[in-house]
């Protein structure tokens, strides 16, 4: 175990249980922490010793977690609370509060940082509720590195710390505008091969291969400003950065040729964006012949007919998409896009033409939605019959115009952060202009049932990925899941 570390990351664990109930058996990933490594990487190669613990992978407990972490000794640590998807990182914090307080009870001289989506939306109330020393809002890079670099608390960008019992902060550091050069590498030497595990959907072809996960980020940031979404809270503003696509495939080559990686998550919220960089991948990919099985996520209003049959070919086999509502109405209340319902059809049709799977993200409770509006989105999942697809509660995420819209009415949110969880047990969705949390959620988990019990979709499931990927399917709609709002 090496000590002496300048900084020592740890991606935190959690308890899969609270998180996901039942569903933890065997129908959940367990992600990369790529953004801790990404960090792990700025600082080391600014000639500074880094560790890296992923929590989660490992299955720590926080009282093993804070073992680990102090044997280390490390001068600075950094516990960086970034979920693969954005609005993960709130879930997290109830584990990251019991982390801090084991790491202190143990030894209260250990620094502290918590960097990420959460802390960075929430600094003061983060530094108020849990037992670390410094928060960082925004990025995290530069704020990491000051901590590293001078005891001038004052002069470290980003930096939230208490002094004298008072809350400080200084101003936001600058974002990173040239992603190559600031972060040309990704510490994967640090992450906790063999434990990694992809999303069920992902292997439905092959079902034993999902041991065999990364993920990578091609970009940050996201140019759209959904409502409801808190992509760009690292970055202060609708921000969207690419790394180089030779960037992207000798990251590639490593997970490929060092790890043995087989299936590849793309975590950029918009992959399908910019055609110059997602097709000079997709070329690079099919000169290698890697077989890797990649998912990406996608808009309806940028999927363009002409390269899907590329990407496909380069190994592209799922999209990401989200419709979210199945009403032109409701999705316009939520500035989501200005495609129609024909739109959605008819891009669902090109993209499974072309041989490549969907998962399709819907949400339901979005402010104006109403039972039939609801039942509007059922109908069209239905309808649609994509190979995958997610139903969602709208829920107000620290970091999100819509969570600051809900706190300033006083709208009844989730008793603790880690049932922001859309399947814990304690969730609670937000209230609609015509329907009660209750009667949103008990739709949503109707919903699910509905869709995955259908003989049609059970059917073409079995058609196209064979008999083991629907019973799979099968197994996991036998699984309901207990809500206390429901009183069950």
């Amino acid at each position: 175990m090496e000590e002496g570390l300048d900084v020592l990351f740890v991606n935190p664990g959690i308890i899969k249980k609270r998180i996901y109930q039942d569903l933890s058996k065997d129908f959940s990933a367990v992600e990369p922490p790529f953004y801790a490594a990404l960090t792990a990487s700025f600082i080391r190669n600014k000639g500074y010793r880094v560790g890296l613990i992923d929590a989660n992978a490992d299955n720590l407990t926080p009282e093993e977690s804070a073992d680990e972490i102090v044997q280390r000794i490390p001068r600075l640590v950094n516990i960086v609370v970034y979920g693969q998807h954005p609005s993960a990182s709130t879930q997290l914090m109830t584990s990251v509060s019991s982390l801090c307080k084991e790491i202190k009870k143990r030894n209260s001289g250990v620094k502290i940082i918590l960097t990420g989506v959460h802390p960075g939306a929430l600094p003061e109330a983060t530094l108020n509720e849990v037992e670390c020393d410094y928060v960082a809002e925004g990025e995290g890079f530069f704020t990491v590195l000051g901590l590293v670099e001078s005891e001038r608390l004052g002069e470290i960008p980003g930096l939230w710390y208490k002094q004298k019992f008072k809350i400080k902060h200084n101003a936001r550091a600058e974002n990173i505008t040239d992603l190559e050069s600031e972060l040309p590498e990704v510490a994967w030497d640090l992450m906790s091969w063999g434990k990694y595990k992809a999303h069920n959907w992902h292997c439905l072809h092959d079902l034993n291969s999902r041991g065999s996960y990364a993920s990578i980020s091609t970009s940050l940031g996201c140019p759209f400003n959904c409502k409801f979404c808190v992509i760009n809270s690292p970055f202060g503003k609708s921000l969207y950065r690419t790394w180089s696509p030779e960037w992207v495939l000798r990251q590639i080559d490593i997970l490929v040729k060092q790890y043995g990686v087989k299936n590849i998550k793309f975590i950029d919220e918009l992959f399908i964006l910019n055609s110059e960089h997602f097709i000079t991948i997709a070329d690079g990919l099919i000169e290698r012949n890697y077989g890797v099985n990649i998912w990406v996520y996608s808009r309806v209003d940028t999927v363009k007919e002409e390269y899907l049959p590329k990407l496909k070919k380069a190994g592209f086999n799922w999209f990401c998409i989200g419709y979210e509502a199945g009403n032109d109405e409701v999705r316009k209340s939520v500035s989501k896009g200005n495609f129609t319902d024909e739109d959605i059809r008819e891009v669902t049709r090109k993209v499974q033409d072309a041989g490549i799977n969907i998962i399709a993200n819907f949400l339901v409770g979005l402010e104006t939605d109403s039972m039939e509006s609801m039942q509007e989105t059922l109908d069209m999942a239905l309808d649609l019959n994509c190979e995958f697809m997610n139903i969602y509660c709208a829920a107000a995420y620290p970091g999100s115009r819509l969570y600051n819209e809900v706190i300033a009415m006083g709208v009844r949110l989730p008793p603790e952060w880690q049932d922001y969880a859309q399947h814990s047990y304690n969730f609670v969705p937000l209230p609609t202009d015509n329907l009660t949390p209750e009667q949103v959620l008990k739709f949503r988990d109707d919903f699910f049932h509905t869709y995955f019990e259908n003989p049609m979709y059970l059917e073409m499931v079995e058609e196209r990925f064979g008999m083991g990927a629907r019973e799979h399917i099968e197994e996991m709609a036998r699984i309901r899941l207990k809500r206390a709002i429901l009183n069950q």
